[in-house]
């Protein structure tokens, strides 16, 4: 007789599609028919698992409905009663209410994930939060976190024991992300209204305060005129609750000769990489951003903020440029910066891609998050 397809809840604070959300996507399928999943989000935004594979067994359910710590407890336990998981996987602060019932039950199969901070702990840890870290993480089955900042933290900060913490680096669909036909590049710009000639600077990003968008956009309004008479336009791929705020800025500052385009989501990402000449983040605070690996993989330039695993992430590579995040002038320096790599198109090359075909792949990320999961399961 087969053995039952082990079952794993997965607790979100929102499903919506972003990073963290995005591997849960990436790690499900991998999973393929090994697991069948639940997924809850406090929030109710489900919205990541449109992008989900029909043929894998996934059911969603709804979340508290309340943010209120009791009300999440008495949930937290109802759900693990009537759903039975053979693995809890919880995912950073907004679901630290989830993590913490599943400790006050003791239950022993949980995995939690913590993938970085918003702007309010942009320059440190909130000393209540790290409080409960430091008393909850360590009594967890098992930690996983993406960058070596964090894995830093979860050892010194949250005392997490050794044996019981993995840092898997992120990890992309290199043959999914990848340099395209210019084909690819003339049909997305002529249908975003771009000149097939344009300069063009992109972004994939929450709009969120701590992606700090609003620099990108003042930042690239400041770039000079190109000497050939270039348009700039500036793609900006996301949603987010900063959405009105940077509709707003871009009306009032747009790139020289062009435009500030702000798609939204957009499944179909490696087209919309291929459209531009550079990738450039502004973050406040990141860990190690999977778009980053995304554009390197796709054999684009970048200039970034010089925040968590950004520099380790890039190595080597020389595809473009890191701004000090607390630079009293960042956005002048990201101007020339970013006037830097767009004049000079041998900064395109390969060395980046290579490097996320050799150390981030997406079958070694799987295979991390496999072995990992197998063993909570034995706890």
């Amino acid at each position: 007789m087969r053995a039952p397809v082990p079952h794993a809840l997965h607790i979100f604070s929102t499903f919506a599609p972003a990073g963290p959300e995005l591997r849960a996507v990436e790690l499900i399928q991998g999973l393929g028919t090994d697991y069948r999943h639940t997924i809850v989000a406090m929030d109710d935004c489900l919205d990541a698992a449109e992008r989900l594979d029909p043929g894998i067994k996934t059911q969603t359910l709804p979340g508290p409905g309340s943010k209120k710590t009791t009300r999440v407890l008495r949930w937290t336990w109802k759900l693990l009663e009537s759903e039975s998981p053979d693995l809890l996987l919880t995912y950073n602060w907004g679901a630290f209410d989830a993590v913490l019932a599943a400790r006050l039950k003791r239950f022993p199969q949980h995995v939690h994930h913590e993938d970085g901070f918003n702007l309010d702990e942009a320059e440190g840890e909130i000393p209540r939060r790290r409080f409960l870290r430091r008393l909850v993480l360590p009594r967890v089955q098992h930690l996983v976190v993406p960058s070596a900042h964090l894995e830093h933290l979860a050892r010194q900060s949250w005392r997490v024991p050794a044996q019981r913490l993995s840092l898997v680096p992120n990890g992309v669909d290199t043959q999914r992300f990848c340099p395209q036909e210019k084909a690819v590049r003339d049909a997305l710009r002529r249908e975003l209204g771009i000149p097939a000639n344009a300069r063009v600077v992109g972004s994939v990003a929450g709009y969120r305060q701590v992606k700090c968008l609003d620099r990108l956009i003042r930042s690239c309004a400041n770039l000079p005129p190109d000497p050939d008479g270039r348009a700039t336009h500036l793609i900006l791929i996301g949603d987010g609750p900063e959405r009105p705020a940077l509709e707003t800025l871009a009306a009032s500052h747009p790139s020289p000769g062009g435009k500030v385009h702000l798609l939204g989501f957009r499944n179909d990402l490696p087209k919309y990489y291929a459209a531009m000449d550079v990738f450039a983040l502004t973050s406040a605070s990141e860990q190690q951003p999977i778009s980053l690996l995304e554009a390197m993989a796709s054999g684009l330039p970048t200039v970034c903020t010089d925040v968590g695993d950004i520099k380790a992430t890039l190595g080597e590579s020389g595809q473009g440029a890191l701004i000090e995040p607390n630079a009293s002038d960042l956005e002048a320096q990201f101007t020339s910066a970013l006037q830097r790599v767009l004049a000079d198109p041998a900064e395109r090359g390969t060395q980046g891609r290579e490097r996320v075909q050799a150390t981030y792949s997406k079958e070694t990320m799987l295979a991390a998050y496999r072995r990992i999961y197998e063993g909570a399961m034995q706890a």
